[in-house]
């Protein structure tokens, strides 16, 4: 294991320590690999698991909010019908504004739109387009919401 892995760890794990879940935990995520577009305008609440195999994979824009228990996956494998499995990663974008309610799961390479809604609990492995609210395991569409 090299260097550079072993500080990532470090910081993907100091990052579950008791901290202010504004800035300060957004930032040691950010030392830890992933993009934090703006920390200090980021909130990442208690609890929350990054992928630790990828976290530069994982892009959060500014205003973003991932309530406490998130979990972002960057990684997966993928089964076809003769039982052959692949390895797969891709990427987590985050958009400007969105808000990820607690304990959801964000799995597969996704692009959460800006200002869009995740409810709590919710499973996304799709795409989910600007200004709206999806919930559910597998997460669905609910409604569109109004610009701000």
């Amino acid at each position: 294991m090299n260097l550079s892995r072993l500080r990532k760890l470090l910081f993907l794990h100091m990052a579950h320590l008791p901290m202010p879940a504004r800035g300060w935990r957004s930032m040691v995520y950010k030392w830890g690999g992933v993009r934090v577009v703006n920390p200090r305008k980021t909130f990442i609440g208690e609890g929350v698991i990054i992928d630790t195999n990828y976290p530069e994979d994982i892009i959060i824009e500014e205003g973003v909010t991932l309530t406490t228990r998130c979990i972002i996956v960057t990684h997966f494998v993928e089964v076809d019908g003769n039982q052959c499995r692949h390895y797969s990663r891709g990427k987590v974008v985050i958009k400007k504004s969105a808000y990820i309610g607690a304990n959801t799961v964000i799995c597969k390479p996704v692009t959460i739109g800006e200002g869009a809604i995740v409810g709590a609990s919710s499973v996304v492995t799709k795409d989910i387009p600007p200004f709206e609210i999806w919930a559910g395991n597998p997460a669905r569409f609910i409604r569109t919401r109004e610009k701000q």
